[in-house]
């Protein structure tokens, strides 16, 4: 069996193992677990169900192969995705949530309608380029 990838913490600082390090909150944990430019736009496509990689690279043109992988892999780490090889030939694989995953969709709604209310008010500081 191969060994699982580790993924280092945010948390500077080492602590016995099961021991929760001083300062590291809720907040602390939500952004190691989601942070990053992508997986918050990967998490959305798994809503309406399982996709294979190519249909999640198709939809986030912008992000490489490289942090597309990593980005599923740490999902799929803390159990928000599944990844599963199906027995096609090629054999292909499929990402979907979780259980565990869609435990997320209310956060995530809650920031799309605070970014849709950001940009209907701000508009202007997102899409506007200083005269250089």
């Amino acid at each position: 069996m191969a060994k699982k990838k580790m993924f280092r913490s945010l948390y500077p600082r080492p602590v016995e193992a099961g021991e929760r390090p001083i300062n590291y909150c809720g907040i602390r944990c939500s952004l190691e677990v989601l942070g990053g430019k992508w997986k918050l736009l990967i998490v959305p496509l798994l809503i309406e169900g399982p996709k294979r990689y190519g249909v999640l690279k198709r939809a986030i043109p912008e992000v490489s192969e490289k942090m597309l992988i990593s980005s599923l892999q740490e999902l799929e780490y803390h159990h928000l995705v599944s990844r599963t090889v199906l027995d096609t030939v090629p054999p292909h694989v499929e990402y979907a949530l979780t259980d565990y995953g869609r435990q997320m969709l209310p956060l995530l709604d809650a920031l799309y309608r605070w970014g849709e209310q950001h940009i209907a008010q701000h508009s202007d500081r997102l899409f506007w380029e200083p005269k250089r």
